[in-house]
């Protein structure tokens, strides 16, 4: 009699402990709402940053911003990649009240190494592109 009670024991233990975690996973479900899920219209709203290109001494990157509403200030940067350092600015352009389009920015070579643009908005978004060896 006293192995059945036990066996029980363990058993509705087990139930519960389910319970619990189909439950958790039911509430789980219900905090998602439809909207969620579904894509916004802010979905295609996006930034882009080519990789820079050089011309003689003299490097340039072209960032974008496509697809958004509204207008920001939108900085465009080409940093040199440094290990252990922070990454150096070589090239900065910056507009206000910046809607759709491209921004260049150019400046000079900092020797040969690894670089990148940085593309953000003051939004708080940013992107950066493929790094590249130049110069």
């Amino acid at each position: 009699m006293e192995g059945n009670r036990s066996l029980r024991l363990v058993v509705v233990g087990a139930l519960v402990a389910g319970a619990a975690l189909v439950g958790g996973s039911a509430t789980s479900v219900v905090w998602a709402s439809p909207a969620d899920a579904a894509p916004s219209a802010a979905s295609s709203c996006g930034l882009g940053a080519d990789t820079p290109t050089t011309s003689g001494t003299h490097i340039s990157g072209v960032g974008s911003r496509t697809g958004c509403a509204g207008s920001v200030t939108l900085t465009v940067e080409v940093r040199k990649h440094r290990p252990a350092w922070p990454d150096a600015v070589v090239a900065e352009n910056s507009r206000s009240g910046f809607g759709a389009g491209s921004l260049r920015a150019s400046g000079g070579c900092d020797g040969r190494g690894t670089y990148f643009t940085e593309t953000r908005s003051s939004n708080g978004n940013k992107l950066s592109s493929a790094r590249v060896t130049r110069c």
